[in-house]
């Protein structure tokens, strides 16, 4: 019934009417995985959707990157929009690169140095995988945090509502207690994710067909839980450098993971020599906000695996307009 209904909508020509208000903006688009595998809560946009998005964006759009932004902002015919990925899945090597080639389209792509260097997973996976494993295996997942007990019959057998809650737990914790309490289950369970993370020789490549790499910090650690200053920097700083060493290009933009940032950091953020700090908020930009010297803080609208007639109504801000 849902993609009934987008698909009516998609035919009345709602999009082409949401998109008059997108004079002056850019819009940037929050992606993370191009997949066949199915994951029911962190589920990657399929290929054959992927292919058709860009379809649709190519006819609509101009496609651009962070560095390209100052030279069109003036002289663009179209709305503006960026394609921007976190995380470094090597899925987007095998999946999303081949298809951006085809279609003769840049994207941004923001990196965990850690996963790149030695293939370690970031904890949201490693958590969903907790949870992917568990449902599928009627597995009595709990977890024991602060004395209080969680399992799913806690939240009616609610797997979404389950995982969503854990997940901003953890949020709140610093590394090594949610580092903790994710490596106690893993061990204890006997389950362990096993995906693959692009390596650096991965990476270049990506650098080198027109892929914009950034940087999504060294460990994709919350960074608004961090206290030490060392590790902040090592966060922010240290992956700028290593990024740039490995690609012999200079990075311009900072992805912070699962958007989670403070005012504090903007300071660290720009000294450390970063041009655009990314958020996601499921907003547009307004093109005279990258007009501003200094540090630019941008908006991101998170994309998922939907209908292609729902994805392109989200990419037009439908969704946002209903909530209003």
């Amino acid at each position: 019934m849902r993609e009934k209904v987008f698909n009516f909508l998609h035919f009345l020509g709602v999009p082409s009417i949401l998109r008059l208000g997108k004079n002056n903006t850019i819009t940037i688009l929050s992606l993370h995985r191009v997949s066949t595998d199915r994951d029911y809560f962190f589920d990657p946009i399929n290929p054959k959707l992927f292919n058709e998005l860009l379809v649709y964006l190519k006819k609509y759009y101009e496609i651009i990157t962070f560095k390209d932004i100052s030279e069109v902002m003036k002289f663009n015919k179209k709305p503006l929009l960026i394609l921007s990925f976190d995380d470094g899945y090597y899925d987007f090597y095998e999946y999303a690169l081949p298809i951006l080639q085809k279609h003769k389209i840049s994207a941004n792509h923001n990196i965990v140095n850690e996963c790149a260097s030695f293939n370690k997973i970031i904890w949201t996976q490693r958590l969903n995988f907790l949870f992917n494993q568990s449902m599928k295996n009627k597995i009595d997942l709990k977890f024991e945090i602060d004395d209080i007990k969680y399992n799913l019959s806690n939240f009616n057998n609610n797997w979404l509502k389950f995982n969503l809650t854990i997940f901003k737990i953890l949020l709140s914790f610093d590394k090594f207690k949610r580092e903790n309490i994710i490596g106690t289950l893993e061990n204890n369970l006997s389950i362990k994710a096993s995906d693959r993370m692009m390596n650096w020789e991965e990476v270049k490549e990506c650098s080198k067909n027109n892929i914009e790499i950034g940087s999504h910090t060294f460990s994709h650690d919350v960074v608004s839980t961090i206290k030490n200053n060392e590790e902040l920097l090592k966060e922010i700083k240290i992956s700028k450098i290593e990024i740039e060493q490995r690609i012999n290009k200079p990075i311009q933009v900072l992805a912070l993971p699962n958007g989670q940032g403070d005012s504090t950091l903007d300071k660290i953020v720009e000294e450390a020599g970063y041009d655009f700090l990314l958020y996601v908020n499921d907003k547009i930009n307004p093109i005279i906000s990258f007009s501003n010297k200094g540090l630019k803080k941008v908006d991101r609208l998170n994309l998922i695996n939907e209908s292609l007639s729902e994805s392109i109504l989200r990419i037009e801000m439908f969704h946002q307009k209903i909530r209003k």
